[in-house]
Protein backbone atom coordinates (compact mmCIF):
# COMPACT_ATOMS: atom_id res chain seq x y z
CA UNK A 1 0.00 0.00 0.00
CA UNK A 2 1.48 3.37 -1.01
CA UNK A 3 1.33 6.13 1.59
CA UNK A 4 0.45 9.02 -0.69
CA UNK A 5 -1.85 11.50 1.02
CA UNK A 6 -2.87 10.66 4.53
CA UNK A 7 -3.96 14.27 5.15
CA UNK A 8 -2.84 17.89 4.50
CA UNK A 9 -0.04 17.58 7.06
CA UNK A 10 1.83 15.12 4.86
CA UNK A 11 4.49 16.97 2.91
CA UNK A 12 6.52 14.10 1.51
CA UNK A 13 5.96 10.65 0.11
CA UNK A 14 8.10 7.66 0.99
CA UNK A 15 10.98 6.80 -1.32
CA UNK A 16 11.55 3.21 -2.29
CA UNK A 17 14.73 1.43 -3.31
CA UNK A 18 16.63 -1.78 -2.73
CA UNK A 19 20.24 -2.79 -2.41
CA UNK A 20 23.05 -0.24 -2.06
CA UNK A 21 22.32 2.76 0.17
CA UNK A 22 24.56 5.81 -0.35
CA UNK A 23 24.75 9.23 1.20
CA UNK A 24 22.58 10.48 -1.67
CA UNK A 25 19.81 8.18 -0.54
CA UNK A 26 19.94 9.63 2.94
CA UNK A 27 19.55 13.13 1.52
CA UNK A 28 16.66 11.87 -0.63
CA UNK A 29 14.78 10.55 2.38
CA UNK A 30 15.31 13.80 4.30
CA UNK A 31 17.91 12.43 6.72
CA UNK A 32 20.20 15.39 5.92
CA UNK A 33 18.06 18.36 6.91
CA UNK A 34 17.80 21.58 8.89
CA UNK A 35 17.05 21.44 12.59
CA UNK A 36 13.79 19.69 13.29
CA UNK A 37 11.10 20.60 15.77
CA UNK A 38 10.81 16.98 16.83
CA UNK A 39 12.95 13.88 16.35
CA UNK A 40 10.00 11.53 16.72
CA UNK A 41 9.09 9.37 13.78
CA UNK A 42 5.85 7.38 13.78
CA UNK A 43 5.72 4.14 11.88
CA UNK A 44 2.28 3.97 10.36
CA UNK A 45 1.87 0.24 9.92
CA UNK A 46 2.77 -1.68 13.07
CA UNK A 47 1.91 -5.00 11.45
CA UNK A 48 5.32 -5.00 9.80
CA UNK A 49 6.99 -6.18 12.97
CA UNK A 50 5.26 -9.57 12.98
CA UNK A 51 6.66 -12.71 11.42
CA UNK A 52 3.63 -15.00 11.31
CA UNK A 53 4.34 -18.66 10.67
CA UNK A 54 8.01 -18.40 11.62
CA UNK A 55 7.04 -17.11 15.07
CA UNK A 56 4.42 -19.84 15.42
CA UNK A 57 6.96 -22.55 14.56
CA UNK A 58 9.38 -21.20 17.16
CA UNK A 59 7.13 -22.84 19.77
CA UNK A 60 8.33 -26.22 18.55
CA UNK A 61 11.90 -27.53 18.34
CA UNK A 62 13.60 -27.23 14.96
CA UNK A 63 14.61 -30.56 13.45
CA UNK A 64 18.22 -30.56 12.19
CA UNK A 65 19.28 -32.91 9.39
CA UNK A 66 22.84 -33.86 8.46
CA UNK A 67 22.84 -32.44 4.91
CA UNK A 68 20.83 -30.17 2.63
CA UNK A 69 19.69 -33.07 0.44
CA UNK A 70 15.96 -33.68 -0.01
CA UNK A 71 14.35 -35.02 3.14
CA UNK A 72 11.64 -37.61 3.57
CA UNK A 73 9.34 -39.03 6.20
CA UNK A 74 6.95 -41.95 6.30
CA UNK A 75 3.25 -42.23 7.00
CA UNK A 76 1.33 -45.36 7.82
CA UNK A 77 -2.36 -45.81 7.23
CA UNK A 78 -4.81 -48.35 8.62
CA UNK A 79 -4.03 -51.94 7.61
CA UNK A 80 -7.74 -52.36 6.96
CA UNK A 81 -9.02 -50.71 3.83
CA UNK A 82 -11.91 -50.60 1.41
CA UNK A 83 -11.06 -51.78 -2.12
CA UNK A 84 -12.53 -50.27 -5.26
CA UNK A 85 -14.91 -52.30 -7.44
CA UNK A 86 -14.17 -52.10 -11.16
CA UNK A 87 -17.10 -54.22 -12.39
CA UNK A 88 -19.02 -57.52 -12.15
CA UNK A 89 -20.52 -60.19 -14.36
CA UNK A 90 -23.43 -62.53 -13.68
CA UNK A 91 -25.73 -64.84 -15.59
CA UNK A 92 -28.59 -62.57 -14.50
CA UNK A 93 -27.02 -59.11 -14.61
CA UNK A 94 -30.15 -57.50 -13.17
CA UNK A 95 -30.27 -59.90 -10.21
CA UNK A 96 -26.67 -61.01 -9.43
CA UNK A 97 -26.65 -63.93 -6.99
CA UNK A 98 -30.30 -64.88 -7.41
CA UNK A 99 -30.99 -68.48 -6.29
CA UNK A 100 -27.62 -68.42 -4.48
CA UNK A 101 -25.87 -68.48 -7.84
CA UNK A 102 -22.17 -67.75 -8.22
CA UNK A 103 -21.09 -64.61 -10.06
CA UNK A 104 -17.85 -62.70 -10.64
CA UNK A 105 -16.81 -59.56 -8.81
CA UNK A 106 -13.90 -57.55 -10.23
CA UNK A 107 -11.71 -55.56 -7.80
CA UNK A 108 -8.83 -53.15 -8.31
CA UNK A 109 -6.56 -55.03 -5.86
CA UNK A 110 -5.92 -58.53 -4.60
CA UNK A 111 -6.31 -57.59 -0.97
CA UNK A 112 -8.58 -60.47 0.12
CA UNK A 113 -8.58 -64.25 -0.18
CA UNK A 114 -10.91 -67.25 -0.27
CA UNK A 115 -13.29 -67.48 2.72
CA UNK A 116 -13.30 -63.71 3.33
CA UNK A 117 -16.75 -62.18 3.66
CA UNK A 118 -16.98 -58.73 2.05
CA UNK A 119 -19.65 -56.10 2.57
CA UNK A 120 -20.70 -53.43 0.08
CA UNK A 121 -21.31 -49.72 0.70
CA UNK A 122 -24.72 -50.76 1.99
CA UNK A 123 -23.67 -53.21 4.71
CA UNK A 124 -26.94 -55.15 4.48
CA UNK A 125 -25.41 -56.79 1.41
CA UNK A 126 -22.30 -58.95 1.33
CA UNK A 127 -20.64 -61.85 -0.50
CA UNK A 128 -18.30 -64.72 0.36
CA UNK A 129 -15.13 -65.12 -1.74
CA UNK A 130 -15.00 -68.63 -3.17
CA UNK A 131 -11.42 -68.37 -4.51
CA UNK A 132 -8.25 -66.26 -4.27
CA UNK A 133 -8.98 -64.32 -7.43
CA UNK A 134 -7.64 -64.43 -10.99
CA UNK A 135 -5.62 -61.63 -12.54
CA UNK A 136 -7.34 -59.70 -15.32
CA UNK A 137 -4.95 -57.00 -16.47
CA UNK A 138 -4.39 -54.82 -13.42
CA UNK A 139 -7.64 -56.02 -11.83
CA UNK A 140 -8.57 -59.23 -10.00
CA UNK A 141 -11.71 -61.29 -10.63
CA UNK A 142 -13.22 -63.25 -7.71
CA UNK A 143 -15.98 -65.83 -7.76
CA UNK A 144 -18.50 -64.87 -5.06
CA UNK A 145 -21.78 -65.99 -3.49
CA UNK A 146 -24.10 -64.27 -1.04
CA UNK A 147 -24.87 -65.92 2.30
CA UNK A 148 -28.59 -65.29 2.67
CA UNK A 149 -30.99 -68.21 3.15
CA UNK A 150 -33.55 -66.57 0.85
CA UNK A 151 -33.28 -67.85 -2.76
CA UNK A 152 -34.91 -64.67 -4.04
CA UNK A 153 -32.18 -62.51 -2.50
CA UNK A 154 -29.67 -60.84 -4.84
CA UNK A 155 -27.09 -58.05 -4.74
CA UNK A 156 -28.35 -54.74 -6.21
CA UNK A 157 -26.24 -54.02 -9.33
CA UNK A 158 -25.92 -50.37 -8.28
CA UNK A 159 -23.72 -51.47 -5.37
CA UNK A 160 -21.24 -53.02 -7.83
CA UNK A 161 -20.81 -50.26 -10.36
CA UNK A 162 -17.26 -49.07 -11.02
CA UNK A 163 -16.05 -46.81 -8.22
CA UNK A 164 -18.08 -48.47 -5.46
CA UNK A 165 -16.12 -50.31 -2.76
CA UNK A 166 -16.07 -53.40 -0.58
CA UNK A 167 -14.42 -54.11 2.76
CA UNK A 168 -13.72 -57.28 4.72
CA UNK A 169 -16.06 -57.96 7.61
CA UNK A 170 -14.76 -61.40 8.59
CA UNK A 171 -14.01 -64.81 7.13
CA UNK A 172 -16.33 -67.83 7.24
CA UNK A 173 -15.37 -71.51 7.57
CA UNK A 174 -16.92 -74.83 8.57
CA UNK A 175 -16.75 -76.18 12.12
CA UNK A 176 -16.03 -79.69 10.79
CA UNK A 177 -12.49 -80.31 9.54
CA UNK A 178 -12.28 -76.70 8.43
CA UNK A 179 -9.23 -75.75 6.36
CA UNK A 180 -10.10 -72.32 4.99
CA UNK A 181 -8.30 -69.55 6.83
CA UNK A 182 -8.67 -65.82 6.59
CA UNK A 183 -5.50 -63.88 5.92
CA UNK A 184 -3.89 -60.90 7.63
CA UNK A 185 -4.15 -57.67 5.65
CA UNK A 186 -1.16 -55.37 5.49
CA UNK A 187 -0.62 -51.82 4.33
CA UNK A 188 2.94 -50.62 3.85
CA UNK A 189 4.34 -47.29 4.94
CA UNK A 190 4.40 -44.68 2.23
CA UNK A 191 7.02 -42.05 1.69
CA UNK A 192 6.64 -38.29 1.79
CA UNK A 193 9.44 -36.17 0.35
CA UNK A 194 10.26 -32.48 0.37
CA UNK A 195 13.20 -30.24 -0.44
CA UNK A 196 14.94 -27.38 1.30
CA UNK A 197 14.56 -23.82 0.05
CA UNK A 198 17.52 -21.44 0.06
CA UNK A 199 17.48 -17.65 0.04
CA UNK A 200 19.92 -14.81 0.58
CA UNK A 201 20.32 -11.07 1.01
CA UNK A 202 23.21 -8.59 0.82
CA UNK A 203 24.06 -5.11 2.10
CA UNK A 204 26.88 -2.92 0.77
CA UNK A 205 27.90 -0.12 3.14
CA UNK A 206 29.99 2.73 1.65
CA UNK A 207 32.96 3.85 3.73
CA UNK A 208 31.72 7.44 4.05
CA UNK A 209 28.57 6.20 5.80
CA UNK A 210 30.36 3.57 7.86
CA UNK A 211 32.91 6.16 8.95
CA UNK A 212 30.49 8.36 10.85
CA UNK A 213 28.60 10.23 8.15
CA UNK A 214 25.72 7.81 8.60
CA UNK A 215 24.35 9.62 11.62
CA UNK A 216 20.63 10.31 11.15
CA UNK A 217 18.94 13.64 11.74
CA UNK A 218 16.01 11.81 13.31
CA UNK A 219 15.99 8.44 14.98
CA UNK A 220 14.69 5.59 12.83
CA UNK A 221 12.40 3.15 14.64
CA UNK A 222 12.93 -0.47 13.66
CA UNK A 223 10.00 -2.85 13.18
CA UNK A 224 10.77 -4.30 16.63
CA UNK A 225 10.50 -0.88 18.24
CA UNK A 226 14.19 -0.09 18.67
CA UNK A 227 15.20 3.51 17.95
CA UNK A 228 18.58 3.89 16.26
CA UNK A 229 20.55 6.99 15.30
CA UNK A 230 22.90 5.58 12.67
CA UNK A 231 21.98 4.35 9.21
CA UNK A 232 24.26 1.30 9.32
CA UNK A 233 22.54 0.00 12.45
CA UNK A 234 19.08 0.68 11.02
CA UNK A 235 19.98 -0.94 7.72
CA UNK A 236 21.35 -4.02 9.46
CA UNK A 237 18.23 -4.46 11.60
CA UNK A 238 15.92 -3.83 8.63
CA UNK A 239 17.73 -6.41 6.50
CA UNK A 240 17.35 -9.08 9.18
CA UNK A 241 13.70 -8.19 9.66
CA UNK A 242 12.97 -8.41 5.93
CA UNK A 243 14.82 -11.71 5.82
CA UNK A 244 12.65 -13.10 8.60
CA UNK A 245 9.53 -11.96 6.77
CA UNK A 246 10.67 -13.63 3.56
CA UNK A 247 11.51 -16.84 5.42
CA UNK A 248 8.14 -16.85 7.12
CA UNK A 249 6.27 -16.39 3.83
CA UNK A 250 8.30 -19.15 2.22
CA UNK A 251 7.46 -21.58 5.02
CA UNK A 252 3.81 -20.89 4.27
CA UNK A 253 3.68 -20.32 0.51
CA UNK A 254 6.61 -22.02 -1.23
CA UNK A 255 5.65 -24.26 -4.15
CA UNK A 256 7.93 -27.07 -5.27
CA UNK A 257 9.76 -26.49 -8.54
CA UNK A 258 10.79 -30.14 -8.97
CA UNK A 259 9.92 -31.61 -12.37
CA UNK A 260 8.06 -34.89 -12.66
CA UNK A 261 11.31 -36.69 -13.49
CA UNK A 262 12.93 -35.42 -10.30
CA UNK A 263 15.07 -32.74 -11.97
CA UNK A 264 15.03 -28.95 -11.66
CA UNK A 265 14.89 -26.49 -14.56
CA UNK A 266 15.86 -23.24 -12.84
CA UNK A 267 19.52 -22.40 -12.42
CA UNK A 268 21.27 -19.69 -10.43
CA UNK A 269 24.02 -17.41 -11.78
CA UNK A 270 26.55 -19.94 -10.48
CA UNK A 271 25.16 -22.50 -12.93
CA UNK A 272 23.79 -24.81 -10.23
CA UNK A 273 20.12 -25.71 -9.89
CA UNK A 274 17.72 -23.78 -7.69
CA UNK A 275 15.66 -26.06 -5.46
CA UNK A 276 12.46 -24.99 -3.79
CA UNK A 277 10.47 -27.25 -1.51
CA UNK A 278 6.76 -27.21 -0.65
CA UNK A 279 5.51 -24.81 2.00
CA UNK A 280 2.76 -25.56 4.46
CA UNK A 281 -0.15 -24.76 2.15
CA UNK A 282 1.10 -26.96 -0.67
CA UNK A 283 1.54 -29.87 1.75
CA UNK A 284 -2.12 -29.86 2.78
CA UNK A 285 -3.94 -32.54 0.82
CA UNK A 286 -5.90 -30.98 -2.09
CA UNK A 287 -8.98 -32.94 -1.03
CA UNK A 288 -8.90 -31.02 2.25
CA UNK A 289 -8.99 -27.57 0.65
CA UNK A 290 -12.61 -26.44 0.84
CA UNK A 291 -14.17 -23.36 -0.78
CA UNK A 292 -16.98 -21.76 1.18
CA UNK A 293 -19.68 -19.22 0.44
CA UNK A 294 -21.31 -19.00 3.86
CA UNK A 295 -19.27 -19.99 6.89
CA UNK A 296 -20.88 -21.47 10.01
CA UNK A 297 -19.45 -22.87 13.22
CA UNK A 298 -21.17 -26.17 12.47
CA UNK A 299 -19.34 -26.37 9.13
CA UNK A 300 -15.98 -25.68 10.79
CA UNK A 301 -16.77 -28.37 13.36
CA UNK A 302 -17.63 -30.86 10.60
CA UNK A 303 -14.24 -30.21 8.97
CA UNK A 304 -12.42 -30.74 12.29
CA UNK A 305 -14.46 -33.88 12.89
CA UNK A 306 -13.36 -35.29 9.52
CA UNK A 307 -9.76 -34.55 10.53
CA UNK A 308 -10.27 -36.45 13.78
CA UNK A 309 -12.39 -39.58 13.38
CA UNK A 310 -10.19 -42.66 12.98
CA UNK A 311 -7.15 -40.35 12.76
CA UNK A 312 -6.68 -38.75 16.19
CA UNK A 313 -7.42 -39.91 19.71
CA UNK A 314 -10.05 -37.83 21.47
CA UNK A 315 -7.41 -36.51 23.88
CA UNK A 316 -5.30 -35.17 20.97
CA UNK A 317 -7.88 -33.33 18.91
CA UNK A 318 -6.49 -29.85 19.41
CA UNK A 319 -6.51 -27.61 16.36
CA UNK A 320 -5.34 -24.10 15.55
CA UNK A 321 -7.03 -22.09 12.83
CA UNK A 322 -4.74 -19.44 11.36
CA UNK A 323 -6.41 -16.51 9.65
CA UNK A 324 -6.35 -12.75 9.12
CA UNK A 325 -7.87 -10.21 11.49
CA UNK A 326 -11.13 -10.09 9.53
CA UNK A 327 -11.21 -13.88 9.72
CA UNK A 328 -10.78 -13.67 13.49
CA UNK A 329 -13.68 -11.24 13.70
CA UNK A 330 -15.86 -13.57 11.59
CA UNK A 331 -14.95 -16.48 13.90
CA UNK A 332 -15.83 -14.35 16.96
CA UNK A 333 -19.23 -13.50 15.50
CA UNK A 334 -19.96 -17.14 14.69
CA UNK A 335 -19.41 -18.06 18.34
CA UNK A 336 -21.28 -14.97 19.53
CA UNK A 337 -24.31 -16.02 17.50
CA UNK A 338 -24.12 -19.52 18.97
CA UNK A 339 -23.78 -18.15 22.51
CA UNK A 340 -26.81 -15.92 22.01
CA UNK A 341 -28.97 -19.02 21.57
CA UNK A 342 -27.80 -20.37 24.92
CA UNK A 343 -27.57 -17.10 26.83
CA UNK A 344 -29.88 -14.52 25.17
CA UNK A 345 -29.02 -11.80 27.67
CA UNK A 346 -25.28 -12.13 27.27
CA UNK A 347 -22.39 -13.53 29.24
CA UNK A 348 -21.78 -11.66 32.48
CA UNK A 349 -18.03 -12.07 32.02
CA UNK A 350 -18.22 -9.79 28.99
CA UNK A 351 -20.34 -7.11 30.70
CA UNK A 352 -18.84 -4.43 32.90
CA UNK A 353 -19.18 -0.88 34.11
CA UNK A 354 -22.20 0.76 35.68
CA UNK A 355 -24.64 3.60 35.18
CA UNK A 356 -23.84 5.58 32.06
CA UNK A 357 -20.50 3.84 31.63
CA UNK A 358 -21.52 0.30 30.70
CA UNK A 359 -19.06 -1.73 28.62
CA UNK A 360 -19.22 -4.79 26.45
CA UNK A 361 -15.84 -6.40 26.03
CA UNK A 362 -14.03 -9.55 25.04
CA UNK A 363 -13.40 -11.61 21.92
CA UNK A 364 -13.99 -15.30 21.41
CA UNK A 365 -10.82 -17.03 20.21
CA UNK A 366 -11.34 -20.59 21.45
CA UNK A 367 -14.14 -23.11 21.41
CA UNK A 368 -14.48 -26.62 22.85
CA UNK A 369 -16.67 -28.84 20.72
CA UNK A 370 -18.07 -32.39 21.08
CA UNK A 371 -15.80 -35.44 20.79
CA UNK A 372 -12.83 -33.70 22.37
CA UNK A 373 -12.29 -31.16 19.60
CA UNK A 374 -10.67 -27.93 20.78
CA UNK A 375 -10.25 -25.12 18.24
CA UNK A 376 -8.23 -21.94 18.78
CA UNK A 377 -8.08 -19.12 16.24
CA UNK A 378 -4.62 -17.59 15.71
CA UNK A 379 -3.70 -14.43 13.83
CA UNK A 380 -1.62 -15.03 10.70
CA UNK A 381 -0.04 -11.67 9.66
CA UNK A 382 0.76 -13.02 6.18
CA UNK A 383 -2.98 -13.13 5.48
CA UNK A 384 -3.32 -9.41 6.28
CA UNK A 385 -0.34 -8.13 4.29
CA UNK A 386 -1.81 -5.47 1.94
CA UNK A 387 1.24 -5.64 -0.31
CA UNK A 388 0.87 -9.31 -1.24
CA UNK A 389 -2.91 -9.69 -0.80
CA UNK A 390 -4.70 -7.54 -3.36
CA UNK A 391 -7.87 -9.40 -4.37
CA UNK A 392 -10.83 -7.56 -2.76
CA UNK A 393 -13.51 -9.36 -0.77
CA UNK A 394 -17.13 -8.15 -1.05
CA UNK A 395 -17.39 -7.94 2.77
CA UNK A 396 -14.39 -5.61 2.95
CA UNK A 397 -10.67 -6.17 2.96
CA UNK A 398 -9.13 -8.88 0.82
CA UNK A 399 -9.95 -12.55 0.23
CA UNK A 400 -6.86 -13.80 2.10
CA UNK A 401 -8.09 -11.95 5.22
CA UNK A 402 -10.84 -14.57 5.43
CA UNK A 403 -8.77 -17.66 4.64
CA UNK A 404 -8.53 -20.28 7.41
CA UNK A 405 -5.66 -22.75 7.62
CA UNK A 406 -6.55 -25.44 10.15
CA UNK A 407 -3.95 -27.78 11.65
CA UNK A 408 -3.80 -30.36 14.35
CA UNK A 409 -0.97 -29.27 16.66
CA UNK A 410 -0.78 -32.35 18.85
CA UNK A 411 2.31 -34.56 18.86
CA UNK A 412 2.29 -38.19 17.78
CA UNK A 413 2.94 -41.12 20.13
CA UNK A 414 6.70 -40.47 19.89
CA UNK A 415 6.34 -36.82 20.84
CA UNK A 416 7.04 -35.49 17.32
CA UNK A 417 5.09 -32.27 16.54
CA UNK A 418 2.70 -32.49 13.61
CA UNK A 419 4.27 -29.38 12.10
CA UNK A 420 7.97 -28.62 12.34
CA UNK A 421 10.69 -26.48 10.78
CA UNK A 422 13.59 -28.42 9.21
CA UNK A 423 17.14 -27.11 8.76
CA UNK A 424 20.39 -28.76 7.62
CA UNK A 425 23.09 -28.68 10.29
CA UNK A 426 25.32 -25.63 9.93
CA UNK A 427 23.40 -24.26 6.96
CA UNK A 428 20.19 -22.97 8.50
CA UNK A 429 21.13 -19.32 9.04
CA UNK A 430 24.38 -17.59 8.14
CA UNK A 431 25.61 -14.01 8.33
CA UNK A 432 29.09 -12.72 7.51
CA UNK A 433 31.00 -9.56 6.68
CA UNK A 434 33.44 -8.98 3.85
CA UNK A 435 35.80 -6.12 4.67
CA UNK A 436 36.89 -3.67 1.98
CA UNK A 437 38.43 -0.37 3.01
CA UNK A 438 36.60 -0.68 6.30
CA UNK A 439 34.52 -3.15 8.34
CA UNK A 440 31.66 -2.87 10.83
CA UNK A 441 34.34 -2.50 13.49
CA UNK A 442 36.15 0.45 11.87
CA UNK A 443 38.67 1.30 9.10
CA UNK A 444 41.30 -1.31 8.31
CA UNK A 445 44.14 1.24 8.42
CA UNK A 446 46.48 -0.74 6.23
CA UNK A 447 45.06 -4.15 7.15
CA UNK A 448 44.18 -6.79 4.60
CA UNK A 449 40.74 -6.40 3.10
CA UNK A 450 38.86 -9.09 1.21
CA UNK A 451 36.94 -6.79 -1.13
CA UNK A 452 37.89 -3.88 -3.35
CA UNK A 453 34.79 -1.92 -2.36
CA UNK A 454 35.37 1.34 -0.52
CA UNK A 455 33.30 0.16 2.40
CA UNK A 456 32.22 -3.33 3.47
CA UNK A 457 29.66 -5.94 2.50
CA UNK A 458 27.22 -7.94 4.61
CA UNK A 459 25.75 -11.24 3.42
CA UNK A 460 22.91 -13.38 4.72
CA UNK A 461 22.01 -16.88 3.63
CA UNK A 462 19.55 -19.47 4.89
CA UNK A 463 18.34 -22.94 4.01
CA UNK A 464 15.09 -24.17 5.50
CA UNK A 465 12.16 -26.51 5.06
CA UNK A 466 8.91 -27.40 6.74
CA UNK A 467 7.22 -30.73 7.44
CA UNK A 468 3.51 -31.30 7.93
CA UNK A 469 3.86 -34.83 9.24
CA UNK A 470 0.29 -35.82 8.46
CA UNK A 471 -1.19 -33.91 5.48
CA UNK A 472 -4.60 -35.38 6.33
CA UNK A 473 -4.64 -33.66 9.73
CA UNK A 474 -4.87 -30.19 8.18
CA UNK A 475 -7.37 -28.37 6.00
CA UNK A 476 -8.08 -24.99 4.48
CA UNK A 477 -11.31 -23.00 4.25
CA UNK A 478 -11.02 -20.60 1.31
CA UNK A 479 -13.52 -17.88 0.33
CA UNK A 480 -15.25 -18.88 -2.89
CA UNK A 481 -14.62 -15.62 -4.74
CA UNK A 482 -14.26 -15.72 -8.52
CA UNK A 483 -12.51 -12.92 -10.41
Amino acid sequence: MAIQGINSLQLTAPKNWSGLTTDNHLHAIYQRDVQLYSDIMTQIFNMQGKYGLESFLSKYPTKYLDTDADFKWYLKGDDRKAVTITGFSAADSLRPGINKGFFQLKLAERYYQASDFLTFDDKRFGVLLMDDGVADGTDWVFTVQHMKGDNSFFIPPTLMTAGRRVSKQNNADTNVLGKSYGGVEHSSHFEMRNAFSTGSKEIIVPANIAGGNGALAIGMTTPDGEKVMTWTRYQDIKAEWQLRQEKSKRLLLDQSNKNTDGTYSQKASSGFVIKQGSGLREQIAPAYQFYYNTLTLDYIYEVCLNLSINILEESKREFVMMTGERGMIKFHRLIEDKVALIMPYGNEKRLGGSGQELTLEGQYIRVKLPQGIVLTVVHMPEYDDPIDNRMPHPDGGFTENYRYTIMNIGADSNGVPNIQRIEPKGLGNKKWYVAGSTSPFGPLNGGAGSSKVDGYEVYYRYTQGIVLNNPLSAAELIPNIVY
